[in-house]
């Protein structure tokens, strides 16, 4: 690998799972763009048929190819030196990831079932635009059930993430996770509050009962480069 490398990240035209992807070669000054598949059409054409797909490129022209966001986020994290120091550390910033995904899988598991329910019933039925009780067809109130049990079960996840994080940035002198600057634990935790911002879902992130939180977030958005990314 060289620092000559250049980086085509592919992914749909939305941030969702690409996003701290994107902010890790950002933040690195990567050479690097972001390409829009034809879905489905390329499908077939993915290591694993889905996205993000990074597909790194060396001045010898030799390419890598990476499928799977987590595996993606973890080798630029590794490539750009934006991991703790320490073998300890390191393992300590991957029990923190994996925390921060029970949260991303939850939101996942609704924003899937939203498209699903949209793409074979449509955008404004009332099961995805009404509370349970104020669908009067059976369908709709079992959709829209669904949805409020989704979220039930994701607001549980967020708020023991919250009052077990907080804590933990209670002792960070810098209000990062490590260290005195961003490293991948933190975009983590950013990419998700962001995604749940824009689904109207971060309410119990910007609850002042987590002020450690709040500061780490405030730190990342902060961060000139972090928010042309999420400008773009």
């Amino acid at each position: 690998m060289t620092q000559d490398s250049k980086f085509d990240l592919l992914y749909f035209p939305i941030k969702g799972r690409a996003l701290t992807s994107q902010l890790l070669l950002s933040l690195a000054g990567a050479d690097w763009k972001n390409s829009v598949p034809e879905w489905p059409k390329d499908k077939e054409k993915m290591p694993y048929g889905r996205l993000p797909v990074l597909i790194e490129t060396e001045e010898d022209g030799s390419k890598f190819v990476l499928s799977e966001s987590r595996a993606i986020e973890e080798y630029l994290a590794a490539r750009f030196d934006l991991l703790p120091q320490g073998i300890k550390n390191l393992a300590v910033s991957s029990q923190y990831v994996n925390q921060i995904f029970d949260i991303v899988d939850a939101f996942v598991n609704i924003v899937s079932f939203k498209n699903k329910t949209s793409m074979v019933h449509g955008v404004d039925v009332d099961g995805l635009t009404k509370f349970p009780s104020e669908c009067k067809d059976r369908e709709q109130f079992f959709i829209a059930q669904h949805i409020v049990n989704m979220i039930k079960i994701l607001n549980d996840s967020v708020k023991y993430f919250l009052q077990k994080h907080d804590q933990i940035l209670a002792n960070s002198q810098s209000g990062y996770y490590f260290g005195d600057s961003i490293t991948y634990a933190d975009l983590t935790l950013y990419s998700i509050y962001f995604g749940l911002k824009c689904e109207n879902l971060a309410a119990e992130f910007d609850s002042p009962n987590y002020p450690h939180i709040n500061k780490l977030i405030q730190l990342v958005a902060s961060n000139s480069t972090v928010a042309a990314v999420i400008n773009k």
